[in-house]
């Protein structure tokens, strides 16, 4: 018995154990759809699955289909009577998959033409692989009643982009065979409706709700190319040092919005709904696209490279090359990105400050911004010193006492992405002269912006003349320092920025970042 089956079990413990031959078993996908009394109930929310739902779905068939099995999740039912004294199974969990399930097989019946019982003998092998669910599943769908308009809607969006997925062949009768009998669910058959619900609360809500990048963890712990149990603890070893706080945020605030971001794409929160974006190519697929060649000649001399004996002598290893704008390697090389960005954050935002005896500096302010002192410190980046300009820049958005306010969040986290979106792609060339032209674009609309919320980040970070659809069609890191790094009119600043204290001199008065713009000779 599976460890899901037994924690769902565990959930479960009520006095009354339901008599239904079905309660507590894992079942394919071919056995649920020809279980007749399957009904959707009054109370049930609308059906709001998406084609983006559907092609989550498809995808993740695709490529679990070399799996013996595949489990799609629980199905938790409520058994009662009808009026006609029939028992029927009200669907309280599951729904969505349920119906999406259905609609397939609809779709596979109109395409094939199997309603037709003078069908061509061609068609017999798909007859043969849904065998009686050609009559069953057409009479479910007939008795399920739907009030909301939403689900009318959906149900037939969704009918007609599976038709054209299938008539596009990629649900091959290979795909459909594993989906129907391959693919599983684990059942629950409750007699009392107030149980039923009770379970289903315990199972959604119980504890934390899983995080996206759980069920990220998940899919690549299934993608690993070999089952050495020794190899996936190694690798996913770094992963579980983290806690989920600081991997939501890795996710959240970086890897997604750098990701959508180059692409002119919104990404304010990262949800499950986003974690395709995470998922890419199983290199150990037979029938590779071309893209996917330099992917896997890339891997095997990686891993070919450092299991030679001659690095017991040199002692040398080569990471992997991983660049966030390339397609996702499935398994193991997934693990290792999360590392390696995770590496590259932390070199970024706790990048060592050295005075001028090389003596290193923690919580002292910048004085760089002071007309008396243009260079107090150096900041050492990726193993790279900054110049004088950079290194205050960097110092004092680690110091500078109002950095804590929202605005400022999110113009930090609009740097720190672009940033680490440079270095990923141009290492630390010409990094100075970056984190100037950077800083510029970031925190302009700090400046020039009554309030920054979350949608003037998001806005932004995504335009057309942002500084990330510049660094993505960039072939050299020349054509991000050229870019328009304008002045910004001082009046029209000074009426979003008054001074911190009325009462203080004029060289202490000014919110930091107004004057470290005007230090650098970008307020006119």
């Amino acid at each position: 018995m599976s460890n899901s089956m037994e924690e769902s079990q565990k959930e479960c413990q009520y006095k009354s154990e339901s008599p239904h031959k079905l309660h507590q078993q894992i079942i394919s996908v071919a056995k649920l759809l020809n279980e007749d009394s399957l009904t959707i109930p009054e109370y049930q929310r609308p059906y709001k699955w998406n084609q983006q739902n559907i092609a989550s779905l498809f995808n993740d068939i695709k490529t679990q289909s070399d799996k013996p099995a595949y489990r799609l999740g629980t199905i938790v039912l409520h058994s009662s009577e009808n009026d006609e004294g029939n028992i029927v199974l009200n669907i309280v969990d599951g729904q969505q998959r349920t119906l999406t399930l259905m609609l397939t097989v609809m779709a596979i019946i109109k395409y094939y033409n199997l309603d037709d019982s003078s069908q061509p003998e061609s068609e017999q092998t798909i007859r043969e692989v849904l065998g009686n669910l050609t009559q069953s599943v057409p009479k479910l769908a007939e008795h399920q009643k739907f009030a909301s308009d939403i689900s009318v809607y959906n149900l037939h969006t969704n009918f007609q982009e599976i038709l054209r997925v299938i008539s596009r062949g990629e649900l091959s009768i290979d795909h459909i065979d594993f989906l129907l009998h391959k693919c599983q669910v684990v059942i629950f058959i409750l007699e009392d409706e107030s149980e039923a619900f009770q379970f289903f609360d315990s199972q959604n809500s119980r504890g934390k709700e899983l995080y996206p990048h759980d069920l990220l963890k998940a899919f690549h712990l299934r993608e690993f190319d070999t089952d050495d149990q020794e190899l996936k603890a190694k690798t996913v070893a770094y992963w579980e040092k983290l806690d989920d706080d600081k991997l939501a945020k890795l996710f959240a605030h970086h890897l997604f919005r750098i990701k959508h971001w180059s692409q002119r794409k919104s990404a304010r929160s990262f949800t499950k709904n986003h974690i395709d974006v995470f998922k890419g190519i199983n290199l150990d697929k037979d029938h590779l696209p071309p893209y996917a060649q330099t992917l896997l000649i890339t891997k095997h001399y990686i891993d070919q490279y450092n299991a030679s004996s001659d690095r017991v002598i040199d002692k040398q290893i080569m990471p992997y090359p991983f660049q966030l704008d390339q397609t996702i390697v499935n398994g193991q090389r997934f693990f290792d990105m999360v590392q390696h960005y995770h590496t590259l954050i932390k070199q970024i935002k706790q990048a060592p400050v050295y005075d001028a005896t090389l003596r290193k500096l923690k919580d002292t302010d910048c004085h760089a911004i002071m007309d008396t002192d243009s260079s107090c410190c150096s900041v050492v980046l990726s193993n790279h010193t900054l110049n004088t300009r950079a290194s205050a820049i960097i110092h004092t958005l680690n110091t500078y006492s109002e950095g804590h306010r929202k605005g400022d969040k999110y113009s930090r986290n609009l740097f720190d992405n672009a940033l680490i979106y440079y270095i990923d792609k141009f290492g630390t060339q010409d990094l100075s002269q970056a984190i100037e032209a950077i800083f510029i674009w970031a925190y302009s609309m700090r400046l020039t912006e009554y309030a920054v919320r979350l949608s003037t980040l998001d806005n932004t970070a995504k335009s057309y003349d942002g500084i990330f659809r510049i660094i993505q069609q960039s072939i050299s890191a020349k054509e991000i320092l050229v870019t328009n790094k304008l002045s910004i009119n001082k009046t029209a600043v000074d009426k979003n920025n008054k001074p911190i204290n009325e009462d203080a001199d004029s060289a202490s008065k000014h919110y930091k970042i107004y004057k470290l713009f005007k230090h650098l000779n970008y307020l006119v």
